[in-house]
């Protein structure tokens, strides 16, 4: 099983960033583990066909994580993908942030001081998910087979409410940002969002980071879908208490006490399916 993320950062203006996260999940399909996979970076389209899955067969409790977690399931006959025998579900994360700041600016032995307070932010976060199966793998019965609904619990894992409560709470929580500039350089409103975007890059990391590290977690506890994950409600329960941050090195923790105690954060609604992959 391989996780990989991506990120594109692009200026849309001064005071806005787009930003694209994903993580993915390489799992067996028929088989109880999981080799590592070298997939391609770049996918010529040309050989690359993407046949949707319809979910009219697929489970209530599924239709809902689709819905809820903007989920794609598709046949993919790209020939190494299916030469691989291997499932791969990813998310994605939609970052759309706007922000105005105060800035105080000062100068010292020729070089500029600044410090920035960041206000009215306002982003949109968006996740998406998309779950890709060898095409090789068709079957009228896909939607009951114990490798998809083990995808299904690695979207639960990322739609988890508490992993964008906290990259949110991050976000609207940015510290005073000083910094020094270098000599004859200017406090460009260009310059100034880099500094900004830089802080806010640090936090949607690490929030991506403990997202595919609980992704991890799960294929070691459950052996990527053969077997039951133990004690399930209480696996999912603890992927984003103040404990397992703690565990993971989250570098936030400290910042995120407030939003850990709070009740929307302790009694966020957990998407995860009651029933086992492994239960027939």
């Amino acid at each position: 099983m391989i996780r990989r993320h991506v990120s594109l950062l692009r200026m849309v203006s001064a005071q806005r960033l787009l930003v694209l996260l994903g993580g993915f999940v390489v799992c067996g399909l028929n088989a109880g583990f999981c080799e590592p996979l070298k997939l391609p970076t770049e996918v010529n389209a040309d050989v690359t066909i993407r046949e949707p899955i319809p979910d009219d067969d697929a489970p209530r409790e599924l239709k809902q994580l689709i819905a809820d977690g903007k989920v794609k399931v598709v046949y993919d006959s790209e020939p190494g993908f299916v030469k691989a025998g291997r499932g791969w579900a990813d998310f994605n994360v939609l970052l759309d942030p706007s922000y105005k700041y105060n800035l105080t600016k000062s100068k010292k032995n020729g070089r500029w001081q600044v410090k920035l307070v960041v206000n009215k932010f306002e982003p949109i976060i968006e996740l998406t998910h998309l779950i890709r199966l060898p095409a090789s793998f068709k079957s009228p019965k896909v939607w009951q087979s114990q490798i998809l609904r083990h995808e299904f619990d690695h979207v639960a894992v990322s739609l988890d409410p508490r992993a964008l409560l906290l990259l949110r709470y991050l976000l609207a929580h940015l510290p005073v940002i000083e910094r020094t500039l270098e000599p004859d350089e200017e406090p460009t409103n260009e310059r100034l969002s880099q500094f900004i975007n830089e802080e806010i890059d640090h936090r949607r990391r690490a929030v991506i980071e403990l997202m595919r590290q609980n992704n991890l977690l799960l294929d070691k506890v459950g052996n990527h879908g053969v077997q039951p994950v133990p004690d399930r409600a209480a696996f999912f329960a603890k992927l984003y208490t103040k404990e397992h941050l703690a565990e993971q090195k989250f570098p936030f923790v400290n910042q995120v006490l407030d939003l850990l105690k709070s009740p929307k954060y302790q009694h966020a609604e957990l998407p995860f399916l009651p029933r086992d992959p492994t239960d027939r």
